[in-house]
């Protein structure tokens, strides 16, 4: 592909895949306060954050407290794989580094497999937080404490 490093595209891919993830969960627990159409809710952009915002006002407050912290970083990865995942991919010439250029921010990220990976692991434990609370609000538990 144009001499884009493949170890790049995997791991772009990966950070792509994590970040669906934690948008489903967030749209799962989006779904508990509307139709229930996870779908729906999916199916337009940036609508999983906003849905699972609006159920979170009006869980509990041991729940709302234990999201509430979850969520916003949530949106925080989300932001940071927006601008990856939107981005163009930029070098300065033969031999040079590539880069990830976010085309209306002017983000740049480096083009390495690892700094991504750690994006994706990211994504991936704060998608793994709000499914521990989202189960221990099924089950009416206690939320345990999370690191």
């Amino acid at each position: 592909m144009n001499g884009l490093p493949d170890e790049v595209i995997a791991a772009v891919g990966r950070v792509t895949i994590a970040a669906g993830d934690l948008e489903l969960i967030l749209a799962w627990i989006g779904a508990t306060q509307t139709d229930g159409d996870v779908f729906k809710i999916l199916a337009k952009p940036g609508e999983p954050l906003r849905a699972a915002h609006r159920a979170i006002e009006v869980a509990a407050p041991v729940y709302r407290d234990a999201y509430l912290p979850a969520v916003d970083i949530a949106a925080q990865l989300l932001g940071r794989r927006h601008t990856v995942v939107h981005a163009m991919w930029v070098n300065n010439g033969p031999g040079q580094e590539w880069e990830l250029l976010h085309y209306k921010t002017h983000v740049r990220h480096p083009a390495d497999p690892l700094t991504l990976d750690e994006l994706a692991r990211h994504l991936m434990d704060i998608r793994d937080q709000l499914v521990r609370i989202v189960t221990a609000q099924i089950n009416n538990a206690p939320v345990a404490t999370i690191p």
